[in-house]
């Protein structure tokens, strides 16, 4: 579950994300556009994890985000699964111009199963949507998709920046109903939770003898 906090600090929830997926798909592009509104054309591959921080408005709430970018090379999986502990949320990306970035959707699909809790929230993102020309997965691909694993989809530009705002306070407003539906669920189940009846008295043992005085038989 997320942190919840009262009106008198400087946010109502805060949210652990990651963003894994292919190497080379996007994943630092979007999260330094996001964080600190950078981009670049070159970016050196991630070792391991790296996270910013930044706090948005989702509707009436304030939503302190811990973004995580995971780096995607498979010598890092041992180091990045680690991660995935405490998750509330977590972006699987693939590029749409890369047809076997989005093949392993199934295996990142495979991933969270493995290391995060049931029922965590992911959200399907699509990069480089400014290369059109260039794109190998048709929109109607990924949405049959995405609909059959029951996953929100967005396309993103970390180039042109269209979506990245997007993605994220839409991702963080499904993370705002997630937490309060499973803090209700939470609170029903400790309602309705049988009580114990702890009896004064036992009931004493109504059959049985003794004869004697040290041999009982029941």
């Amino acid at each position: 579950m997320s942190s919840k906090y009262s009106n008198d600090v400087e946010y109502d929830y805060l949210f652990k994300i990651l963003i894994i997926g292919d190497s080379g798909v996007g994943k630092t592009a979007i999260l330094q556009r996001f964080t600190h509104n950078y981009f670049s054309n070159e970016y050196l591959a991630t070792i391991g994890v790296d996270f910013q921080l930044r706090t948005i408005n989702v509707d009436t709430k304030r939503c302190k985000l811990q973004v995580w970018d995971t780096a995607g090379q498979d010598r890092f999986k041992c180091v990045v699964s680690t991660f995935y502990r405490g998750a509330h949320g977590v972006i699987i990306c693939f590029d749409i111009t890369d047809i076997q970035s989005f093949h392993h959707v199934d295996n990142w699909l495979e991933e969270i199963k493995k290391y995060c809790i049931n029922q965590t929230p992911v959200y399907l993102v699509g990069t480089k949507s400014d290369l059109q020309s260039k794109r190998v997965v048709s929109y109607s691909t990924i949405k049959t998709y995405s609909d059959s694993k029951n996953l929100s989809y967005i396309e993103t530009s970390s180039k042109t920046n269209e979506n990245i705002e997007n993605c994220f306070i839409d991702f963080a407003r499904t993370l705002v109903t997630h937490n309060d539906y499973m803090e209700i669920n939470q609170k029903t189940k400790q309602i309705e939770q049988p009580k114990i009846d702890i009896r004064d008295k036992t009931n004493p043992v109504t059959s049985g003898r003794c004869s004697g005085e040290n041999k009982c038989t029941i």
